[in-house]
């Protein structure tokens, strides 16, 4: 499985379509803002690892931090684009399952948006929170985000593209060819992936609608979640935040889920 993944996913992730779509972006979400808040004081004017940073989304917010900052992708014209709208900003093309060019101990923020974590396979997303763990200095903190296997999203069978009707008729026939266009990939590349997606009650990786089903997603529980880190080495209880920014105190299915996770 994990070849079908890496190249479906690397292979979206390199695409021009998706470069162009992450480059709207620049602003915190509000689960990010609240995950955020609570280690700001601590880290302050720290080293800050910026994975998957994409085209830059999270930067600004984070240079706000700290100016140490290096933010990492795996995508090399993710990180173009990135160095193009930032200029002088530290960017680097680098898996995040090895970050040899960071010392042990050396990085007091690390942060994994937009679910980055989850577009690997099982023993690489175990390679990257160790990977995490071990470039974080003692009582540094790890911010990310993860897909939620209560939510509804993990056993949709097959998911429509957004439409928005509009009055005008123009603007009304351009978004019915592009919902079209949309549609006809989504039924092919689910026909294609669909039957490489595996569940169980530990986690699942499932072939996913974002980018239209050309990406296979990592789900997994907020408790699994929380074992897992335990097991890589963090503090038990790492805090949770829903989508609209709420302390998570009795779990939630909302699609998505932000984590604080510490080092002892």
């Amino acid at each position: 499985m994990k070849d079908i993944v890496e190249s479906v996913n690397r292979g979206t992730m390199t695409s021009k379509a998706a470069t162009r779509h992450y480059s709207y972006y620049n602003e915190l979400n509000a689960a990010e803002q609240a995950a955020l808040a609570t280690v700001r004081g601590k880290v302050a004017g720290g080293r800050i690892l910026d994975i998957g940073v994409g085209s830059g989304r999270t930067t600004n917010p984070l240079l706000e931090v700290s100016r140490d900052y290096v933010g990492i992708d795996y995508s090399s014209p993710m990180v173009e684009r990135a160095r193009q709208r930032r200029p002088g900003v530290d960017f680097r093309h680098c898996d995040a399952r090895d970050m040899k060019f960071l010392p042990d101990g050396s990085v007091q923020l690390a942060v994994f948006s937009c679910s980055g974590i989850s577009m690997v396979v099982h023993e690489d997303r175990l390679a990257i929170l160790r990977e995490v763990h071990r470039v974080l200095a003692p009582g540094a903190a790890f911010l990310f985000s993860i897909h939620n296997q209560d939510n509804s999203d993990h056993d949709a069978y097959f998911v429509l593209p957004e439409f928005f009707p509009s009055a005008n008729p123009l603007r009304m026939a351009v978004r019915s060819a592009r919902f079209a266009a949309s549609l006809a990939r989504r039924i092919v590349n689910r026909s294609r992936y669909a039957h490489h997606s595996f569940r169980s009650r530990e986690y699942s990786m499932i072939n996913d609608a974002c980018h239209d089903y050309t990406t296979f997603l990592y789900y997994i529980t907020l408790d699994n979640q929380r074992r897992q880190l335990e097991q890589v080495g963090f503090l038990p209880g790492a805090p949770a935040w829903d989508i609209a920014g709420r302390l998570v105190t009795s779990g939630t299915t909302d699609s998505t889920i932000v984590m604080v996770a510490h080092k002892p």
